[in-house]
């Protein structure tokens, strides 16, 4: 009999293993195959979307690891058709097919995670470390056991689970990363294990716990225009659009995140499961910005082009925000899995709880007045001007304006219950399930803000008594000195009781609490067939929300407002509540055909909906203010009604013989009561008495959201991996999308109603190429979003802002140990790309984060 080992990239399918078994009943037997790490887990990832009755994206854990994604965002924008937004160029937001990250669902372990951030409803995933996770999968179309609040996808993320295991295992990992904008080091430890014990009557008992730790110092150098460029008209009779204001800002962060995970997995039979699942993660965020502010209209316009414009008696504000952010994320979940011959049923019970703390936050400004500021090119960055450059640099000439400290408090709790009953039968003689169940979701959501304005200090102070070196900014001069923060804390701890309260101000910007409260009944049942070749899987969920909302209105205002209570001079505030209800059907079919040994056909249409954020519902009013006859309200609306979705998919997915596979897939969504920001001024019908009360109002400008008419999302998702036996592993995907949204603004609107989906990208795409030999493997990564449209402008669509594409590039390099010790190297962002915000290619935002490097060792026994 004759030996052989063969040596290939298994990314191995059905078909791959037929082969390898006709091989060895001709008598040619396969003693080994040695496979790279990297295509096995592509494959173990392809497999599972291949085997998936419904359409899906999956990442393992070991594929994670293979590229530098320091977080769950970062390892979702490797999916196809997923991208994330980026908060000083870390992934912090997740978003599918182009669509508002806030259209989507997210799941831990099978339970809704909260959201940390007052406005959001989109989980900020860089609080959850990569290293906690077991997989990740994004389901692109929906099943009536699914929640069917996800217009763009729902994305699960399993935590380690050790019955996926065999008997002891543990990993340990430790690595320092350097920014180089920041020449900065940060250390990063964390560690995995997983062990099976054997109890009495054949019981396991599996215990998982996983804890990661990083402490990460960095920072960005940013410049942008405050709101949007408007047209401008100076005194030589010139007339272009000009930026009301600029700012410089320099930004030194650090961020620290601490994960935990603790999985207990008691196997009581082959057919019978209990479990308890826990993720805790905490995020902090320790942020000093250093500002400088052209606050160009607090002064005469001189001149002006499309590329320069002077203001004499302009504004130079140098301010200093001192903050620190924290964000937890608790999940429990516990539950139980039982086979009861041809029943079969699943529990659980979770909790959920995310909160968001401010303490202390301190923002600070100094002013100079009577400067001749301006700019000379109002491009990507823009170019600024000084008359009195002496005069700019002399810390004594910026007075001590205002001191504002807050400290802010946001809460997200659900619990939940869900049971799922299912019971094999035959259906015309093929085999069948039938599946039933409810869902229970109780969530609250509150928001405390608490802020207190000084504007007398007990003396004459200026910048000069708390002047730090010139600031390290990278993009351009940044005039004259910093603030230094512990000369001045030192100040404010030892004078606060001194300080002058502004009350109006502190009224104005506390009064803004909330609560709102969210909970939804669900009951649904489907049906799963299996024919000799195909599946189906259809049926029905039902879904009733009941919301309530209570907060403040505050208004300031110079003439009394009938029935509030004015808490300051000139500050009224009343108390606000809203409730509303509404119900869902949501039909599903799922159709899956498998043509050949390589061909997988697909074919869904599903109904969802995705309810606004927390921000558009909020009741108490961002601005309300009354001044002799003139009234200027920016609101949320707590009646806002849910975004609904018909959706339809279609897919073709090839799996090849020698190890690869090739996916096309096309859809299609009708998007109703989207939701923008609009000046509703005109439909009021000239009753503003909601905001005003009884007073005579001659001139208004009412902002809040309002659900759009409908908008359609059209798009084609391609998906291509290709492994070679000499070690390479090519993988691609790219989403082409195209939307287009009646914005429902009314005939006086001054733009068109139509434009394209908000946060809608045209093409979100990826390339990867992979390495193994032997010990050694590399990655390279490319990741790329276009262009979307940020904000709707609802007087001027030349105005709307929209944020620039973003293509990141990423190394990770890895050699590994026979004693299972690897060393690893990664680049992040090499190429240095920047987020550009603008509008008709006038700045909005420009920030540049610059590369990191990372170096780790770890020794592993899974």
């Amino acid at each position: 009999m004759n030996d052989k080992t063969i040596s290939v990239p298994v990314l191995a399918l059905a078909a791959a293993v037929t082969a390898a078994n006709a091989v060895a009943q001709q008598g040619d037997p396969i003693e080994t195959i040695e496979v790279t790490a990297q295509a096995a887990n592509a494959r173990s990832d392809i497999q599972r979307q291949r085997d998936s009755d419904k359409l899906i994206a999956v990442q393992t854990s070991d594929a994670i690891g293979e590229l530098p994604d320091a977080n769950v965002t970062e390892a979702l924008q490797r999916m196809p058709g997923v991208f994330i937004t980026r908060d000083q160029g870390e992934g912090r937001f997740v978003g599918v097919r182009g669509i508002d990250p806030n259209l989507n669902a997210a799941t831990i372990n099978g339970m809704a995670l909260p959201a940390p951030e007052s406005d959001s409803r989109a989980v900020a995933m860089d609080v959850i470390p990569s290293d906690l996770l077991a997989s990740l999968e994004v389901s692109k179309t929906l099943t009536p056991d699914m929640s069917a609040d996800s217009i763009g996808g729902a994305i699960e993320i399993k935590s380690l689970n050790a019955l996926d295991h065999d008997g002891r295992n543990f990993k340990l990992s430790v690595e320092n990363s350097y920014s180089e904008l920041q020449e900065e080091n940060s250390p990063k430890v964390a560690g995995k294990f997983t062990e099976v014990f054997e109890l009495d009557g054949g019981r396991e008992l599996g215990v998982a716990i996983a804890a990661s730790h990083q402490e990460r110092e960095f920072g960005s150098d940013n410049i942008e225009t405050d709101g949007a460029w408007e047209m401008m008209e100076a005194a030589d009779g010139s007339a272009a659009f000009g930026a009301p204001e600029i700012e410089q800002r320099d930004y030194t962060i650090a961020r620290e995140r601490t994960g935990l995970a603790a999985n207990f997995d008691l196997r009581l039979s082959e057919t019978s499961l209990l479990y308890l699942h826990s993720l805790y993660s905490d995020f902090s965020d320790t942020e000093e910005r250093q500002r400088n502010e052209y606050k160009l209209d607090k002064g005469e316009l001189q001149s002006i082009s499309d590329s320069s414009a002077s203001w004499s008696d302009a504004r130079l504000k140098k301010s200093l925000k001192d903050r620190f952010e924290e964000q937890q994320i608790l999940s429990l979940t516990a539950g139980g899995e039982h086979d009861l011959d041809l029943w079969g049923v699943e529990y659980a019970l979770g909790y959920s709880h995310s909160e968001e703390t401010e303490p202390h936050r301190r923002d600070t400004d100094f002013e100079q007045r009577g400067l001749e500021l301006g700019y000379t090119s109002a491009g990507k960055i823009p170019n600024l001007a000084i008359g009195d450059v002496d005069a700019a640099m002399n810390p004594a000439n910026y007075a001590l304006d205002e001191i504002v400290i807050e400290d802010n408090f946001t809460d997200d709790e659900e619990v939940s219950f869900r049971i799922d009953i299912r019971r094999d039968i035959q259906l015309a003689g093929n085999p069948s399930e039938l599946k039933f169940g409810l869902q229970q979701r109780n969530r609250e959501k509150t928001g405390d803000l608490n802020a207190t304005v000084y504007s007398g200090f007990g003396g004459d102070y200026t910048l000069a008594d708390f002047a730090a070196n010139n600031v390290d900014y990278g993009l351009a001069p940044f005039v004259g000195t910093g603030v230094d923060m512990g000369a001045l804390n030192g100040f404010i701890d030892a004078n606060l009781g001194s300080f002058e309260v502004e009350e109006a101000d502190t009224a104005l910007d506390s009064a803004r609490d909330y609560v709102m409260s969210e909970d939804i009944s669900a009951l649904y049942v489907m049906n799963s067939v299996d024919f000799e070749r195909a599946s189906l899987v259809y049926g029905v969920r039902y879904e009733r929300t009941d919301f309530e909302a209570s907060g403040n209105r505050v208004i300031e205002s110079n003439e009394p407002i009938p029935g509030a209570e004015e808490v300051a001079e000139d500050v009224y505030v009343s108390p606000e509540t809203s409730a509303s209800d509404y119900n869902h059907l949501f039909p599903s079919v799922n159709f899956k055909y498998d043509y050949n040994d390589n061909i997988v056909l697909r074919a869904a249409y599903t109904e969802s909906l995705s309810r606004p954020s927390f921000g558009y519902l909020n009741p108490s009013a961002k601005e309300t203010e009354y001044d002799e006859g003139e009234l200027k309200v920016e609101a949320g609306d707590p009646e806002l009604d849910p975004y609904e979705s018909r959706n339809l998919d279609f897919s073709a997915e090839y799996y090849t013989d020698d190890l690869g596979m090739f996916s096309l897939g096309l859809f299609h969504k009708r998007i109703d009561n989207f939701a923008v920001v609009a000046d509703v001024t005109s439909t009021m019908n000239g009753d503003f008495s909601e905001y005003a009360g009884s007073l005579p109002v001659d001139d208004a400008e009412i902002l809040r959201p309002i659900n759009g008419d409908t908008a359609t999302l059209s798009g084609a998702e391609l998906s291509w991996t290709r492994a070679f036996d000499n070690g390479l592993l090519l993988r691609a995907n790219a989403t082409f999308t195209d939307s287009e949204a009646r914005l429902g603004l009314g005939p006086d609107a001054g733009r068109s109603d139509k434009a394209p989906l908000p946060l809608q990208s045209d093409l979100v795409g990826n390339f990867i190429v992979g390495y193994e030999r032997d010990a050694f493997s590399l990655r390279l990564s490319t990741s790329f979003r276009g262009e979307r449209l940020d904000e709707v402008n609802t007087e001027d669509a030349a105005l709307d802002k929209y944020e620039d594409d973003h293509m990141q590039v990423d190394l990770s390099a890895k050699y590994d140990f026979a004693n299972g010790v690897q060393l690893s190297f990664s680049g992040v962002n090499l190429t240095d790309e920047p987020m550009y915000f603008h509008n008709s290619g006038f700045n909005q935002q420009y920030e540049e984060y610059g590369p990191t490097y990372v170096l780790g060792v770890s020794y592993s026994t899974f």
